[in-house]
């Protein structure tokens, strides 16, 4: 055996081999966006944030001697910590599909590129035999075996990416490294209207804090429109006022502008899965064919191996399309202020 066959057979050995280092533990998406929210740091952050402006509000609206500012600004600051966690677990829903969708690419990669490894080890084995009856060069057979062991070096590259993505998804859920995504995501189909979800963007909270700043204005402008305030006072609220209510209109515009563009993402990823569906199910109709022609004798089994690593990239391509309708469903989610991906509930 020459050296260079010797280091193909020892690279391909170590590259198929995959001991487990350590028991995994098997995640679906939505245990993995559970262990997500349970371990957010921002979702942690705003629930105390929540419960101590609850309180806040509460002893303000219960003393007597709170004035009507006061009680204002307690109720606009309890409703502001809620928009506050709803969005800190928007966020987090969105990060832990991300990792979960990478991850689960990432294990599909690593099959993937391990049937290539396999077609292209019999490509080498192939160059060789006919190298041997005078059908082929030693330049073919060393084009093979170059061919080989660029494969195994992309599937040793697949295997790093996965250990990377399982130690990321880890990290968002708290359960380390030894995690493994478990199965692909079926995504709801978007049955919301742009027009509905831009009739709900009053829960951000950027329009919240907006229209917080408006009434607060609104209320010092009543407050100072009396006979013993201050003419500038008054004039001084009002200009605040008109301010606010501009600065409120931006914040709408600005939010409606992000809802559009995530909806025509979200609207964009779901024609694409159905071409990716489509070509997928041509590969599969092929393999099918082919393995009835290899029982037949009609082609080799080199040629149903081709047709069979065809079909793993088509399944491929269709599951990365599959994750970024669930990936464009999460980005919407958070430009709505609620919950489209059917993972999680409603937060």
């Amino acid at each position: 055996m020459t050296h260079a066959r010797r280091f193909l057979t020892l690279s391909l050995g170590l590259a198929l081999a995959a001991p487990a280092a350590h028991a995994q533990t098997a995640l679906s998406a939505g245990s993995a966006v559970t262990a997500a929210l349970n371990t957010s740091s921002d979702v942690k952050t705003s629930q105390a944030n929540l419960d101590k402006a609850q309180a806040a509000s509460r002893a303000a609206q219960a003393d007597p001697s709170t004035l009507v500012a006061a009680k204002l600004n307690a109720a606009n600051a309890e409703t502001l910590a809620q928009a506050g966690l709803r969005g800190a677990k928007l966020s987090a829903l969105q990060s832990a599909i991300g990792a979960y969708t990478a991850l689960l690419e990432a294990q599909e990669n690593v099959e993937l590129q391990t049937l290539q490894v396999q077609v292209d080890t019999k490509g080498v084995q192939v160059a060789q035999v006919k190298l041997g009856i005078g059908n082929a060069t030693t330049l073919d057979v060393t084009n093979a075996q170059n061919t080989l062991a660029a494969s195994t070096q992309t599937l040793a590259d697949a295997r790093a990416q996965m250990n990377l993505a399982a130690a990321k998804l880890g990290t968002l859920t708290g359960l380390g490294g030894g995690v493994r995504a478990g199965s692909a995501i079926t995504a709801p189909k978007l049955s919301a209207t742009l027009g509905a979800l831009q009739g709900g963007l009053g829960t951000l909270s950027s329009l919240i804090s907006a229209a917080n700043d408006v009434a607060s204005a609104t209320l010092n402008v009543k407050l100072a429109d009396n006979d013993f305030t201050p003419t500038r006072t008054l004039q001084d609220a009002k200009t605040a006022l008109a301010n606010a209510q501009r600065s409120q209109d931006s914040a709408q515009k600005a939010a409606g502008q992000t809802l559009a563009s995530a909806y025509q993402a979200a609207q964009n990823a779901s024609e694409l899965l159905q071409v990716a569906l489509n070509r997928e199910a041509a590969a599969q109709k092929t393999y099918t064919q082919d393995s009835a022609r290899l029982k037949s004798g009609t082609i080799s089994a080199v040629e149903l191996q081709a047709t069979q690593l065809t079909l793993k990239k088509a399944q491929y391509s269709r599951l990365q399309a599959q994750n970024n309708v669930t990936e464009a469903l999460a980005a919407l989610s958070v430009a709505a202020g609620q919950n489209l991906t059917g993972i999680g509930g409603a937060l």
